[in-house]
This record gives structure tokens, sequence and C-alpha cells, in this order.
């Protein structure tokens, strides 16, 4: 078995010792990183000791042997606790060296349970029936494994003065300047203004009503990123679409052809350009790494454990990757007990927890999300009138947790009648509207400052033209408004980004 005694008596003899210290280990110690196999007596004077300074009251070896004497717990051997208590209180051990020590213990006490678990989990594999559904067996195996391991943290940081580090941490950007702070999307604009949203830990979420083009838009933004950067992507799937139609989708939108033509089986009598033009997509994606999984009925911890052995079993640790979740919606886990909110708020915790604090690579997240939710009503786009829009957080739907954590959330809506008339049909069909940044480009003044259109001042965005499941940037809303007032025209051949008007 995997222990050390030594290490525990030297835990224990410091807080004898120095019990003010214990808030120092407190959060990450407990009674369970002391070995019982044989005696209960290192597992009984910790929570002694924990149990008196909670209640601030005096301690010292003579009061922590009259408590445990009082409890009536017999020791092998004949043990005298009181005997054995002295015998730590006289103990040398070295002045500051209490945390080191209960962080080698923790780590000790990890691997037991790990090797624990790994017993348990050979037992019931064992008795597992050869009927039993290949996730059943799968998630037997997590539960085991999670109940046995207890994540920690192990309260390396203190507060402390912020101003120390400043002027080291200053001119040493300055000396490493940083290029890219995560993995840059395909639209200039959406970069220039508000920098990488793909930032390793971060949770962007992009709302829209259904049928906007939310599932196209977060796929085409993973898999673009993926190409470049050569990284896998694995995409949840709530259940309301097929892999089927993600294929049909993704090819139509590589290829340029008629998503009709791809579904009905049509592309081959279409012509040899056409033919061409498909087979040329098998070139495009051959080396893309886009994982599809099919969560509809899952509960979130199921989910969230998939994605774990995912990422250890295919990217390898420390290797970085993309999420995709289509989309944050209630779950199989909806009852009577839990109101629909609650439940998404759930969702967006356990997701955030995953990918911001267990999934890590040298103490620091890896991993980014990009997801959707629903929009409520307010969120139709079914008139002419534009300046009757609502484009903030209002129309967000369910829980107010998904903005709060989040790092970016973007709406994402069709043009009305009337925009679309007013900018004579040039800056596509889609509006992406930033209502929450937690990091910015460098182009902070397009990101934050209002645009002048007419009388009124509006939010800037990016457009979008939404054309086949393909999708392209045609500029922002400052674009719309210098063509407006005739600064410049704007070139019909660039499709992918618009000029800079600013230089023009």
């Amino acid at each position: 078995m995997i222990y050390n005694l030594e290490l525990e008596k030297q835990l224990l003899a410091a807080l004898i010792k120095e019990p003010d210290l214990f808030c120092e280990i407190a959060n990450f110690i407990d009674h369970d990183d002391f070995y019982s196999e044989e005696s209960n007596l290192h597992k009984t004077i910790f929570t002694v000791i924990k149990q008196a300074i909670e209640s601030s009251e005096a301690i010292d070896e003579v009061i922590i042997a009259q408590r445990i004497s009082s409890i009536g717990l017999s020791f092998e051997d004949k043990l005298n606790p009181s005997d054995y208590i002295k015998s730590l209180a006289l103990r040398k051990v070295p002045k500051g060296n209490l945390i080191k020590t209960a962080r080698e213990l923790k780590k000790i006490s990890v691997r037991r349970g790990i090797y624990k678990a790994a017993q348990d989990m050979a037992k019931q594999m064992k008795s597992v029936s050869p009927e039993t559904a290949y996730h059943e067996i799968i998630e037997k195996a997590d539960h085991i494994y999670n109940s046995r391991i207890n994540l920690y943290e192990t309260g390396e940081d203190e507060p402390e003065n912020i101003y120390d580090e400043m002027e080291y941490i200053i001119e040493d950007r300055g000396n490493n300047p940083i290029k890219e702070f995560g993995m840059m999307g395909p639209h200039k604009k959406v970069n220039d203004m508000y920098g990488s949203i793909l930032r390793p830990g971060n949770i962007t979420v992009v709302v829209a009503r259904s049928g906007v083009g939310k599932t196209q838009f977060c796929m085409h933004y993973a898999t673009e990123v993926a190409s470049v950067y050569d990284v896998p992507v694995l995409h949840f799937d709530n259940g309301e679409m097929s892999k089927e139609e993600l294929i049909m989708r993704q090819c139509a939108s590589m290829s340029g052809i008629s998503s009709h033509l791809l579904e009905s089986g049509k592309w081959r009598q279409a012509g040899d350009d056409v033919v061409a033009k498909v087979r040329e997509t098998w070139d495009k994606v051959k080396n893309l790494k886009f994982y599809y999984y099919n969560v509809g009925g899952m509960d979130v911890d199921s989910m969230v454990n998939t994605l774990k052995r995912f990422y250890y079993s295919k990217v390898g640790r420390g290797n970085p990757m993309i999420f995709s979740f289509d989309y944050i919606k209630t779950t199989s886990e909806a009852s009577a007990n839990k109101n629909e909110w609650q439940i998404v708020g759930e969702m967006v915790d356990k997701f955030k927890k995953c990918v911001q604090k267990e999934i890590l690579h040298n103490g620091e997240p890896i991993i980014p999300m990009i997801t959707s939710v629903q929009s409520n009503r307010y969120g139709i786009t079914n008139n002419r009138n534009a300046s009757n829009i609502v484009d903030d957080e209002s129309i967000v739907s369910l829980s107010d947790r998904i903005i709060q954590f989040c790092s970016h959330m973007f709406i994402l809506r069709n043009k009305t009648a009337d925009e679309i008339e007013v900018e004579g049909g040039r800056f596509g069909t889609h509006k992406l509207i930033n209502i929450k940044s937690r990091h910015l480009g460098k182009d902070v003044a397009g990101a934050l400052e209002p645009v002048q259109i007419g009388d009124s001042l509006r939010k800037n965005s990016v457009n979008l033209e939404f054309n086949n499941f393909k999708i392209t940037e045609r500029g922002d809303l400052r674009d719309i408004a210098r063509s407006m007032d005739g600064v410049a025209e704007i070139d019909e051949s660039e499709v992918d980004s618009l000029p800079d008007f600013q230089n023009v």
C-alpha cells in the first residue's frame, strides 16, 4: 500500500507546535489523507486538532491527548495515545516546513486513492454482465473513479501585493511580446475588436433564435480555426441535428455546392464542375480532426466525463483542442425539484470548472469552448424597423449565469428588411453584435465606441454573409456609415474582408 507514516508524523507534530498555521493547509488536507489500514490514530489526532482550531479553542498536546482518550477508541498494540502525542510534540520540526510537508502528503494520498480506485474498478469490471451496454460500462467506471479521487486545489497562491511584480512583468512582456493570446478566428473585424474568442479557458456564447444559423456559425468558426492551427475539435450535439446533417452542411459550406444537390445525391449528375468541387472538399477535410458526439439525453456529468476521456485518450495531456457544444439547454436532469434556469446554470458551472480548473497544462487552462443558446422572443427580427430590435443581454434566455461566466457573448441575428434596404444589400445577411467582452483586441475604439448612423448612435456590429452555409465577413457598422456618407464605395469583389475605410 502507498503511504508514508513518517511524513504523517511530521505534519501532526508541526500542527501541535504551531496550530495557527492550520489555515494554510485547511483547503486541501483532510483526515482521509492519513493512512488508516492498520490504525486510525493519525486520522483521529488530525480530526481533534481540526475541530479544536475551527472552534477557536486553545490547543496543546495535553488537551489533544485528553480528547482522544475521552473518545474511547482502542488502538493496536495497546498504544497509549497520551504518550504517542507527547512523542510527537517532542519532535524537531523545521520551521516553515508545514505547507511543503502537507503537499507531499497530499501527493501520496492522491496516489493511494488512484490505486484503490483501480482495485475497485477491477472488481466491478469482473462482475459486469456481458449484456451491459457500452455507455453504461464507461459511466460505471467514471463513477468508481470520481467517487474515490477528490480533485483539489493545493492553495499555493495567497493574497499578495500585485505591485511588487509590476516592473518585472511589464519589462518581461516588453522583452518578449505576445503576438497572439489565443487561436485567432477567420474574421478580421472580430479579431481586431475582440482578439481571440478562443483563448484557452474561455467560454464564448453565441445567442440566436432558432433557424438563424448559430450552429453553423460555431461549427464554421471552430473548424476554420482548427484547420489553421492543426488542432482537433470535439463537437457535442444535443440531439437536434444528426451527424449526416452536419456532414451535408459542412460539405456545402466548403465546396460551394448546393446543399439540396448534396442531400438528394444528384451532385454526381450535375456536371463535371460540381463533381470536381465536391471531390476537392475531400482534400480539404482529410487532415481535419473534427469529432462528433451525440449527447442528447445525457446528464451534464456524463458529458463532462466524456470530454475528459476524449481529451486524455485522443488529444493527449498538454495538447490544445477546441470544444464546441450545440447548444446550452435543459437535459434529462430536468425534474420537479429543479427549474429550467437552475439546470442550465449547473451545466454552465460544470463546463466552466472543467475547461478552467480541471483540464490544465502547467497549471493553466488549455481548452477554449464555443457554444450557443436560444434567445427569447426579444430576439425576433420579423419586422422592417431595425430600431425596434433589442440587441442587448435582455434577449438571453434562461440563466443569468451564462452571461456571468462566459468570456465573450455575441448576438447573431438576421438583418431586418429596412437594414438590407438602407445598405443596398452590400453588407451581408446577418449581424454579429457583441454584448460582453472580457478581452479586447487592438481596435478598442471599434469595440467600444458607438457608431453614428443618421441621427442615431448604435452599437458596432460585424456584418456576415450566410450563403449556402458558407459564412464570409462583410465589414462592420463603421463601414456601412462611411459608405452611406460617401467616404468610400464598397468593392464588391472583396468578399472575405472589406478595405480599411480609415485609410481611404
